[in-house]
């Protein structure tokens, strides 16, 4: 064998020996690339999880339909609508809801991985008075419990104020009429835990 074919031999073996080399790195920091990445995913999993709040997290099950828990052991299976940081909106087809955020003990979601967020609003600025003259202006007849979950009254809303409404008492299937009606009672607003708004067939 020549010295030039020596010389060849020897430059082919070195650039194999590099290539193998950088190959072998290039694999070795791919890997660790992806390493982090997972690692950072996995702290980002973790941080959305530990900083979620209830919102935001409710707002991701717009438009479809819950099994709710209330105090009193009340038991609601509704589908979600538009929520205020202290109560969510439900309705069927008979019957609508407006509920304090504190009233509720438990929501059964969904099967499956809750949805990803959407750009939305972070809730509804409209105010839980504002929710109820809704149901003032459209004659409602109205159920409203306290915050533990019993009946306080049943009947029409004649006002809506700031802090208090006024509901003429009578029985859901007919018409509010002050003659028929058995009183009229005061409900201060932090004394109910949801309205109940009924749907007459």
């Amino acid at each position: 064998m020549n010295r030039v074919t020596q010389k060849c031999l020897v430059s082919y073996s070195w650039r194999m020996r590099w290539d193998s080399l950088f190959d072998d790195l290039e694999a070795q920091l791919a890997e660790q690339s992806r390493a982090q990445l997972r690692d950072e995913i996995a702290e980002n999993v973790r941080v959305e999880r530990a900083t979620a709040e209830l919102l935001p997290t409710l707002m991701r099950f717009h438009g479809r339909e819950l099994s709710l828990r209330l105090a009193g052991g009340t038991e609601l299976r509704a589908k979600l609508g538009p929520c205020a940081a202290d109560y969510i909106c439900l309705e069927t087809e008979q019957a609508q809801w407006v509920v304090r955020s504190a009233a509720v003990e438990s929501f059964s979601l969904p099967p499956g991985r809750v949805p990803a967020a959407e750009q939305r609003a972070p809730g509804s600025s409209v105010k839980f008075s504002t929710v109820l003259r809704g149901m003032l202006r459209d004659r409602a007849r109205c159920h409203v419990f306290n915050r533990a979950g019993g009946s306080l009254a049943e009947g029409t809303l004649t006002q809506v104020a700031r802090d208090f409404l006024v509901i003429l008492v009578h029985p859901r299937d007919e018409f509010a009429r002050a003659k028929q009606a058995s009183s009229q009672l005061l409900i201060p607003l932090d004394a109910i835990g949801w309205v109940e708004a009924i749907t007459l067939s």
